[in-house]
């Protein structure tokens, strides 16, 4: 029973986690959620090679990495840090909202937070670590669900561990999770693909969203740069008038 709960929360959390970025395989969306298991396969193919497409663009920005000392402009509502932890150094954005007491309106009582963090062994991208935090202290909840992916762009993305924890503190949900699962164990066959439902629905705009916020922050450094050198520049210029 346990295990059947924590698999709805699960469920509901990644799907809480979607953002809407344009359709992917317009036709499995459309109504074919009942397909023959040769046909699972084949969609769950090219599922797998857009992750793998959308994985090798957050390799090549090892380079954020490289500045990240340097890093002080970030997308609106997120969060750039790097860290260490048990799969080594990474670097991060935390994309953040307020949860409102009531739907669309109210005081904020809580958060919800994305977090993505890139593992590099030198030019590589070696893990993609997904966080979803979401809590509300008004009516006391708290998920915590995570998908650890390594390597993203040479590997199998069933090899994908995920956990979730409900009202735990996250030091907790980390070491002792309520329930864990390996992607390629997750149910998929024509009558529940949950597994391309994963991926279709969240992981793919999930990988997506984030490489523009990324990318959105990398920019944003060259940016302030360019605006030093023109600071610069004009200030010896403007010394010739005296």
């Amino acid at each position: 029973m346990l295990s059947k709960i924590n698999k709805t929360l699960l469920a509901a959390t990644v799907i809480t986690a979607t953002v809407s970025l344009g359709a992917i395989e317009e036709a499995f969306k459309a109504g074919k959620d009942s397909q023959k298991a040769a046909d699972l396969a084949e969609t769950e193919k090219r599922l797998d090679d857009q992750i793998r497409q959308v994985s090798e663009r957050l390799a090549a920005l090892y380079t954020l990495r490289d500045i990240a000392p340097k890093v002080k402009l970030t997308p609106t509502q997120t969060i750039f840090a790097t860290g260490k932890d048990e799969d080594g150094d990474y670097i991060e954005l935390v994309a953040y909202t307020f949860n409102p007491q009531s739907y669309n309106y109210g005081k904020p009582v809580g958060t919800a937070a994305k977090t993505m963090r890139l593992y590099y062994n030198g030019k590589d991208l070696s893990r993609i670590k997904t966080i979803v935090d979401d809590q509300n202290f008004f009516e006391q909840y708290k998920y915590y669900t995570k998908a650890s992916h390594p390597n993203p762009t040479k590997g199998n993305p069933n090899e994908m561990q995920l956990a979730t924890s409900f009202n735990k503190p996250t030091e907790l949900a980390e070491k002792n999770p309520d329930y864990k699962v390996k992607l390629g164990d997750v149910e998929n066959d024509p009558t529940n693909p949950n597994r391309i439902k994963f991926k279709r629905d969240f992981y793919i705009e999930h990988l997506i969203y984030f490489e523009k916020l990324f990318r959105f922050t990398f920019e944003f450094q060259k940016r302030g740069a360019s605006n030093g050198d023109v600071e610069t520049i004009n200030r010896m210029k403007n010394s010739l008038r005296y």
